[in-house]
């Protein structure tokens, strides 16, 4: 048990859950959607329960993938579910509102670029590379920067295997990993036993708690300027209605503002307005 009852934070998403290997599975409606949504339930309830017994006091779990209506909190024992779309601060919601001492992603992924299973950052379809201050990112820097802004450690993350080794270059070899599954492409995986996989998370959970000597703020430093290269010109002719955001080349633009909340906000505007440009030109 720990002295200090804990608040932790837990940004969920899908695309790093056990046997998840292709967007049918992530998709509202699709066929293999429900079944996706129920092992992703199961590895959220294992990771809560080696919470709650090592004496968090508040566990909130973000909803945090596609239009961020997929959890059923009935089904989520012992914890908030925060769900819907529009809401601030996105994937990271709450992180301004209430004091926690820390974060936890669980069923991430790698960023857009990446071969590994289903690699993208937020808007797959427009958004090609990120860069904050010159390093690349995906959505684990960016929401890791904007719970560092509040001075809140990302101290967990589970996912496939190159999803667990990108957090420990970018924030460090301490975080605590639970890797789900091996990508072997975009679209394939080597799932490891689900039995296994709920008592790591169990167990690997409470161990990320109880080792609060090693937990790392990730911070950007300031100002902090955030660089977007889009897939097509168009996305980026959409981002330069955005007052303060510079056209670099054809499909990129840049944002440079002293608070990183800003910058955050400014990336949700532009994957909005991108995605707003889909016309197909014939």
């Amino acid at each position: 048990m720990t002295d200090k009852k804990l608040k932790v934070l837990i940004s969920a998403d899908l695309e790093g859950v056990s046997g998840v290997v292709h967007p049918q599975q992530t998709s509202p409606g699709s066929p293999d959607y429900k079944d996706a949504v129920m092992r992703w339930t199961q590895e959220l309830n294992a990771v809560v329960t080696g919470l709650r017994e090592t004496g968090v006091e508040l566990i909130v779990i973000n909803d945090s993938h596609n239009h961020m209506r997929n959890l059923n909190n009935s089904m989520i024992n012992n914890a908030i579910v925060v769900s819907g779309w529009q809401r601030p601060l996105s994937m990271i919601c709450d992180v301004d509102k209430v004091v926690y001492d820390a974060c936890f992603f669980t069923g991430y992924h790698t960023m857009a670029g990446s071969k590994s299973t289903l690699s993208h950052t937020y808007r797959p379809r427009v958004i090609k590379e990120v860069f904050i201050n010159k390093v690349q990112v995906g959505e684990i820097g960016i929401n890791a920067a904007m719970a560092g802004f509040y001075n809140v450690p990302v101290v967990f993350i589970s996912g496939d295997e190159d999803t667990c080794h990108e957090a420990q270059g970018l924030l460090g070899d301490q975080i605590v990993t639970v890797p789900t599954k091996k990508g072997l492409s975009r679209y394939a995986a080597m799932s490891y036993p689900f039995d296994l996989i709920l008592k790591n998370l169990k167990l690997e959970a409470s161990r990320a708690v109880k080792e609060k000597e090693k937990w790392k703020v990730y911070k950007v430093t300031s100002p902090c300027t955030l660089l977007v290269t889009f897939t097509e010109p168009n996305h980026a002719d959409a981002c330069e209605l955005i007052p303060g955001v510079k056209r670099i080349s054809d499909n990129q633009v840049e944002f440079t503002h002293q608070l990183y909340p800003v910058v955050y906000k400014c990336f949700l505007a532009m994957g909005a307005l991108a995605v707003s440009r889909e016309e197909v030109i014939t």
